[in-house]
């Protein structure tokens, strides 16, 4: 009987074996399939969300949604790209600015405006009465000392300080630019900042970026200032200030700061 039984037991097991080879196959052919279609999930999701994204700065050119809006919803400000109604985020590279800058642009050091953090030391007591309005007297050698290492205009830099942060030292936008004259990482890291937020070095780094954009454009403090929010290589590709509502808001703002200084 044993010689009998035990080819059958022998075959039983392989069988069983089989079976379980072949489950494990159905299994992991399975889990494959899952995989692959929550990568494709994942995938629609964002192509979703970027055809949402260039729905909102469509709208925006209409004025149904700002450009501020979008940049606080995103942590970013988004690239208008010209002729095309599709963005993409970006940095200028080279710079730290939150501001709007074509792929074309060089970038040259520029800084970030249109910062979303707010000044404790605008208006306060400590305010000094000479020039632009809002600037702490704690901050007044600091702006002197820029302006006469770098040949421009102490009311001319009070001006963007205004418009940059509200002389706020300890400003941070949602793009992570810094301090008084909202310079970003990689601006102050080649200036040779160590410490954005020490209010003396920010403002003679933004000091130079800006003595070398006004060398640059033959002294026009027009696109000086478009260069410093935009990026120089904007304001060359469009032969002026670039068409972004953003940084002509910007020109016009710190040029009304610097008109109001000098009476």
């Amino acid at each position: 009987m044993s010689v009998t039984i035990l080819p059958y037991i022998d075959e039983s097991k392989t069988v069983s074996q089989t079976s379980s080879v072949k489950a494990d196959a159905v299994s992991a052919a399975a889990s494959k399939n899952t995989t692959a279609f929550r990568e494709i999930l994942e995938a629609e999701k964002r192509a979703c969300a970027a055809m949402a994204v260039d729905a909102m700065i469509a709208e925006s050119s209409t004025g149904g949604v700002t450009g501020d809006a979008i940049q606080k919803m995103l942590g970013f400000r988004p690239q208008a790209v010209s002729g095309s109604g599709s963005v993409s985020g970006t940095v200028n590279p080279g710079s730290d600015t939150t501001s709007l800058q074509e792929t074309s642009g060089s970038g040259d050091g520029e800084t970030a405006s249109g910062t979303d953090s707010t000044s404790a030391a605008s208006g306060s007591s400590n305010a000094s009465t000479k020039g632009v309005s809002g600037c702490p007297k704690s901050l007044e050698d600091d702006f002197q000392e820029a302006a006469a290492t770098y040949h421009v205009d102490e009311n001319l830099l009070k001006a963007v300080a205004k418009a940059e942060s509200g002389f706020d030292a300890s400003a941070t936008s949602s793009a992570g630019a810094m301090g008084v004259m909202q310079l970003m990482p990689s601006t102050a890291k080649s200036l040779g900042i160590q410490n954005a937020y020490n209010a003396h070095d920010n403002i003679m780094g933004g000091a130079k970026i800006l003595s070398q954009n006004l060398s640059r454009y033959d002294g026009d403090i027009s696109l000086a200032l478009a260069g410093y929010n935009a990026g120089c290589g904007n304001v060359d590709k469009y032969g002026g200030i670039p068409p972004f509502e953003e940084t002509e808001n910007y020109v016009k703002k710190v040029l009304k700061y610097y008109k109001e200084a000098q009476g």
